[in-house]
Formats: structure tokens, sequence, C-alpha cells
């Protein structure tokens, strides 16, 4: 049985390929662009889902079905940003979810998703406890506004001072984030953070990269996370196909 038991939990944890992008909602030709860029590496590896960091569609939340049905035909995990909290309840009606912040377990992945318009800190006490009795080897927070950014928005000290010790004490390997138009890839205390808001909607300029910050580039993209026997690993393609960014977070021996 314990033979079994491994054989499976393997099988689930190898191969799965996520694909994730942020502050996409809005009709431009980088939205369009992004759009084909994961359609096209979907035709190419199979996409086991599409993740987001909020800002589904812009101005207020209305959700855009044209916009949907360019994606890749996977399953859609969101999490919901500023411009998504004005017509909430709608999206969590198309989304097929009971609330903002829920867990989801792809394989060997499990991810933890927060909704940063709300109660942060009644969310925090449902993330601690979802993440006691989480069994999951890797460990994925998504949210819209970010613990550490370069961006013009910047990062939250609130969500820092709130979360951070949570995140570290039940060994989290990684925080997505948007809020801020751009990649970015931060490492704080051996914890990274990627910021990945440029996934279409306009782009704007960063302030002079902060110390963490290891990866920055002021371009449209998603954001790729492949889990397999060496570990985790992230890679960011422009709409070319570009890499702009690639990291292995190793496997714990």
């Amino acid at each position: 049985m314990r033979l079994l038991a491994l054989a499976l939990f393997l099988s689930l944890a190898l191969g799965q390929r996520l694909a994730v992008l942020g502050d996409w909602g809005q009709d431009t030709p980088g939205r369009a662009q992004v759009a084909a860029l994961l359609r096209k590496e979907h035709a190419q590896s199979p996409l086991t889902a599409l993740l987001t960091t909020g800002d589904n569609f812009y101005p207020k939340g209305q959700v855009v079905e044209r916009f949907l049905q360019d994606l890749p035909p996977v399953p859609l995990y969101p999490a919901f940003g500023n411009h998504d909290a004005p017509n909430l309840e709608a999206q969590l009606r198309r989304f097929g979810l009971e609330r903002p912040h829920y867990r989801v377990r792809f394989g060997g992945l499990e991810v933890f998703v927060l909704y940063t318009e709300g109660d942060l800190r009644a969310q925090r006490a449902w993330l601690e406890e979802a993440l006691k009795t989480s069994r999951a080897p890797w460990k994925l927070l998504v949210l819209h506004r970010p613990l550490y950014s370069s961006g013009l928005h910047g990062g939250s000290p609130l969500l820092r001072g709130l979360l951070e010790p949570l995140l570290r004490r039940h060994g989290v390997a990684l925080v997505l984030a948007g809020h801020d138009h751009h990649y970015e890839r931060l490492e704080v205390q051996g914890l990274l953070h990627v910021v990945t808001g440029g996934g279409g909607a306009g782009l704007y300029p960063t302030r002079p990269p902060l110390p963490w910050s290891r990866a920055l580039a002021v371009a449209h993209h998603a954001l790729f996370l492949e889990v397999g026997r060496e570990g985790l690993l992230g890679y960011a393609l422009d709409p070319a196909g570009r890499v702009l960014d690639r990291f292995l977070i190793p496997s714990r021996p």
C-alpha cells in the first residue's frame, strides 16, 4: 500500500504546469498578446490550470466573457483585486466560488488565495489553519497587493506584518502578487516573492529596485510554474516567448 500511495503521489506531483497572469482584464493589445502566448504554450505543452493575481476585469470588475474565451480551455482560479471589488459577487458566481479566499491543490502543490480588499485579519486566521492542515510538499500564496515591490504602488507593510511570520513558520515556498504592472522577483530572508502584474493592462515605470530585487522587467508577460523532481521551476515569458526571468526553488532533501 505504501508503494502504491507513493506511486500515486509521484504521478500527481510531477508534470504539473500552471500559468499565472495578473492585472490582465483590459481591452488592450497587451492582453490579446499575452492570451495568444498562453494558447501557444498550452498547445505545445498542456497547462493544468491558470491562476490570476487579480484585477481580472477593468475598470470595475464586470465580467467580459470574450477575455475568458481568449484564454486556453483549462480551469481558471482567480485572486481578486481592487478593480474587481465593485463586482466581486458576480465574479464569484462566474468562477463558481463561495468566497474570495480559498485553497486548491494540484498534485504536490497547494495554492492558497487571499483577498487583499477584504477582512485581512479574519483571512489570516483562516490561512493559519489551512497551512497547518496542508500536507502538500509545495505551498504557494496568491494575492493581489504585494508584500514587496519596486513598483509605484510598492509593497504593503500591513501585509508583511500580518503574513510574513506565518508564511515562514509553515514553509510557504513562493508568494505571487500583482497590482504593480511589471514583473519582478524578490528574495527576502529566503522567501521568494514574484510580482506578476503585466498580463495586459497598461504598463508603467518602476522605482529604483529594492535591495531584495533579483529580476525586474517592465513588460507584458505570463508566469509559468512547473513542479518536478528537482523542485519548483518558474519562468516568465514576454508575448514573443522571450524569457524575462527563470528561477528554481530546489526540493528539500
